[in-house]
């Protein structure tokens, strides 16, 4: 049997407009009326067609999310906690991966505008920008777009994301209290925002105690694959630490410092970044910095929501902050 908008109505004793509301969201509707429209909706199998809906709203209810890697279990895990977030809100999400090409972006970007999303999450590429006008066409359209994660440097567009700055030097902290003097970095290209914040804090951490800090390796990708292979042949008589901009290369530098006879950490400490599995997995675990996905998709479906809601002009950058997580690989006990 198809349940119709009228059946739950008669149902509650209610007109079609207050059932019609409270399913939306509106503020009209008192918090009891809601609850009760949403719970006799559930019990009589009723779904509402959002092809109508979009007719009288002129609303798609459809987000468009663009991440550079789905097989990253970062962006992975953002994705589903993007998901379920707008399922709650009542939205539907529209993946795509951006396969870490300004061009695919560009091409993304203009695809999901014209399948009439209402707005734009955009986890932008980790390479170097070139020209970021292409972004123009989600103005252009009227379509609010967010930065999740990152954003492209010298913009000045909303963006949700974590302290990565901070987190870092947290990190360079704990390994200098625990004696590590001579600490190198495992990075990827320059001029990538998110990697130049995390290289940042832990340039200035080293400056600010008049250590060393010449011992950058700014490698082509960050992978695993990058740091096995950058430190198979590594010079390690001035290192006593390695710092990787994310746990995929941490895990790459563990495995390449065994594999040398080199202990880890009695020999040269290693720490990562995100608290992803890698961390946990591998045969030393790792000491990271986490970002909170879960609360940093909360926090960005939220944003983007209001924007959606009150066409919000603020470009500020909204800050999580990241948690310090000791394991192993650098002299802690295990989490």
């Amino acid at each position: 049997m198809n349940i119709k908008l009228e059946d739950v109505a008669r149902r509650l004793g209610v007109s079609k407009a207050t059932v019609s509301l409270a399913l939306n969201g509106s503020p009209r509707v008192n918090e009891r009326t809601r609850e009760r429209v949403l719970a006799v909706s559930r019990e009589m199998g009723y779904h509402p067609n959002p092809y109508a809906r979009r007719l009288v709203t002129q609303k798609s209810r459809l987000i468009g999310l663009i991440v550079p890697d789905i097989e990253n279990v970062y962006y992975a895990s953002l994705v589903r906690h993007v998901s379920d977030a707008l399922n709650r809100a009542g939205y539907a999400l529209n993946v795509a991966t951006s396969t870490n090409s300004h061009l695919t972006e560009r091409k993304i970007i203009g695809e999901m505008l014209e399948s009439r999303v209402d707005a734009l999450l955009l986890a932008p590429v980790n390479a170097p920008a070139g020209s970021t006008a292409y972004l123009s066409a989600a103005d252009d359209a009227g379509v609010p777009l967010l930065f999740v994660t990152s954003i492209y440097a010298d913009l000045a567009r909303p963006c949700v994301m974590c302290d990565l700055y901070g987190g870092m030097k947290a990190l360079m902290t704990r390994l200098y209290e625990s004696g590590r003097r001579r600490i190198a970095l495992l990075t990827g290209p320059r001029d990538v925002y998110c990697l130049d914040l995390r290289e940042r804090g832990w340039r200035d951490f080293l400056v600010e105690h008049a250590l060393p800090a010449d011992a950058a390796l700014h490698l082509s990708e960050v992978s695993y694959e990058a740091a096995l292979t950058a430190l198979r042949d590594y010079p390690l008589q001035n290192i006593d630490a390695a710092v990787c901009v994310n746990d995929m290369m941490a895990l790459g530098a563990v495995n390449a410092l065994l594999a040398r006879g080199v202990r880890v950490p009695e020999d040269v400490a290693v720490a990562g970044y995100d608290d992803v599995i890698f961390s946990r997995v591998s045969p030393v675990p790792i000491t990271t910095v986490r970002q909170d996905v879960h609360a940093l998709a909360a926090a960005a479906v939220d944003r983007l929501l209001d924007m959606i809601e009150h066409r919000d002009p603020v470009k500020a950058v909204t800050l999580l902050p990241c948690t310090l997580i000791e394991r192993e690989s650098t002299g802690a006990g295990a989490q």
